[in-house]
């Protein structure tokens, strides 16, 4: 049956509005270091555009824009779309509920979509939150949108436009998932055209004038703890239960050549950021498209999330070599914990910890303009003290450029939350607080501020204890890394003064259980 309300029936022009909402941003980081393209908007209005006739696309970023609560209202009232799309990460999702309701309050015939890994997950839930909220398209969305959309227009039977989640009355009917894309070469180079990358970090110091780009979906592997191969992979109902399962492919090397030539010599972009969850799959696609960015001469910058097995798989085959050379310098390696049983338990296969201190020498040893990033987890179940603290030795065995010690975070979705709610250990429900600062669980031996205390001492520790060994990077002959080192050891410094300087206030020196400062709010965001 149809929904009871439904204002696109019929109409032969439909303007839709692709939404980031104005946000708080990370700690440490400055504002334009804080985001990038959100790629799904540009991949959603490609697909769009290209399979439904009569629609106006506009992409709105108000991080990028500086656009505030206020001045967002303007805009909508002006424009007066006929669809608003908001898709957002945990820790935003609020700021999309938010958005809904100002889109409705400005005209209740504003058709208000929600997608991506929060309301994907907790649909039902984030529509009882929000009135304003009409459907949320599941998962993978291209087609998902575009059906949901010519249905509406047609008038016809939501019940049949799968991945979907709709208000009939007073209950919500959740359709059938939708099968995933498999040929990712179907796909419409992203929209690119009505993205703005101008604006994207036009200061910034991790990523300059960077711009997201995108070759696989899905991961080889289904970590307890992440988000990312739920959100890509397959999804099935199983005994009325909704199943996730892995689920891997890339574009092909000509298809990812001609996105990138578009970038290149359409729009400038001189440094790519690689949204993958693992970019170093297949050493034969992965030798193929380097040698085609060398024998173009294209003087790449690019970062990208690895896994350390491929790196060690890569440097026996003379892949790695072939990697750096056309444009690898920032490498972000889960390298997470120290001992295998813990690999185990969080289900991260083929890892040890030898294999991830040896990824990490071979970058140290081999390609030296390669930034080496490693994230160290907290907070597991059975840690103490003793056992987060020996994650900062792990690190400087590892001799990473930078460690990122943040406390387990049990996302939506993932095998981790499930365990968690089952067996009782969240005690944090506000999913605002889920920004991977603040522990959500404690463990059988730590509370909550006892997780956050440790992991902060690691952190603080990292350069304190191998001073020289840091501060020495920052006059590395390789000029992104030498501006990374200079940028963490800025960053580093302010929050040690802004500490101290707090500290010799009588201030408390963080809010909640949070290892670092909460996200904080630009000047312009009620603006």
């Amino acid at each position: 049956m149809a929904h009871s309300s439904n204002p696109l029936a019929g109409k032969s022009s439909i303007r839709v509005l692709f939404l980031r909402p104005p946000r708080h941003f990370w700690p440490i980081l400055n504002e334009s270091d804080n985001f990038l393209l959100p790629l799904g908007y540009p991949a959603l209005a490609a697909w769009l555009r290209r399979h439904m006739e009569g629609v106006e696309i506009e992409i709105l970023d108000c991080c990028a824009t500086r656009t505030g609560w206020g001045s967002l209202r303007g805009l909508i009232e002006n424009r007066r779309p006929d669809v608003l799309c908001v898709g957002e990460k945990t820790i935003y999702y609020k700021e999309g509920l938010k958005a809904f309701e100002l889109a409705k309050d400005i005209d209740p015939n504003i058709v208000t979509i929600g997608g991506g890994h929060m309301y994907s997950n907790l649909p039902e839930w984030s529509m009882t939150m929000c009135s304003a909220l009409d459907y949320i398209g599941m998962f993978e969305g291209e087609i998902t949108l575009t059906e949901l959309l010519q249905t509406l227009r047609d008038g016809g039977d939501l019940s049949q436009v799968k991945g979907i989640c709709y208000r009939d009355g007073d209950r919500f009917v959740q359709t059938p998932p939708r099968p995933t894309i498999e040929d990712l070469d179907d796909l419409p180079i992203p929209a690119y055209d009505v993205s703005s990358l101008e604006l994207y970090s036009p200061f910034g110091n991790l990523w300059p004038r960077a711009a997201t780009i995108q070759r696989s979906r899905g991961c080889v592997d289904e970590c307890s703890f992440c988000s990312w191969w739920v959100q890509e992979g397959s999804h099935e109902m199983i005994g009325g239960k909704l199943v996730h399962s892995k689920f891997y492919r890339s574009k092909s090397v000509e298809r990812v050549i001609e996105e990138v030539e578009l970038l290149y010599e359409k729009h400038g972009i001189r440094y790519l950021f690689w949204v993958d969850a693992t970019w170093n799959v297949d050493e034969r696609w992965l030798a193929e498209f380097c040698e085609e960015i060398i024998r173009r001469d294209y003087k790449l910058g690019w970062w990208a999330f690895t896994r350390a097995d491929g790196l060690v798989r890569q440097h026996e085959k003379g892949v790695l070599k072939l990697m750096a050379r056309a444009g690898l310098r920032h490498v972000l390696l889960g390298a997470e914990r120290s001992e295998t049983t813990d690999f185990d338990y969080l289900k991260k296969t083929n890892y040890t910890h030898d294999i991830v201190k040896e990824a990490f020498h071979l970058l140290r040893d081999h390609h030296r303009e390669v930034f080496r990033h490693g994230t160290f987890i907290t907070g597991l179940r059975r840690d103490t003290a003793e056992s987060i603290r020996a994650l900062l030795d792990y690190a400087h065995e590892c001799d990473v450029d930078f460690a990122a010690f943040h406390p387990i975070t049990p996302f939506p979705g993932t095998p981790m939350w499930s365990e968690a709610m089952d067996k009782g250990w969240i005690e944090e429900w506000d999913y605002e607080n889920y920004d991977m600062f603040y522990p959500v669980m404690p463990t059988e031996h730590l509370s909550r501020e006892e997780v956050s205390r440790h992991t902060q001492w690691c952190q603080q520790n990292f350069v304190a204890k191998r001073p020289l060994r840091y501060f020495s990077r920052m006059l590395s002959p390789h000029p992104i890394r030498r501006r990374l080192h200079r940028w963490f050891t800025y960053a580093i410094g302010r929050v040690v003064l802004r500490d101290l300087a707090r500290s010799m206030r009588g201030q408390k020196k963080f809010e909640g259980f949070a290892a670092a400062n909460k996200l904080w709010k630009p000047g312009w965001y009620n603006a």
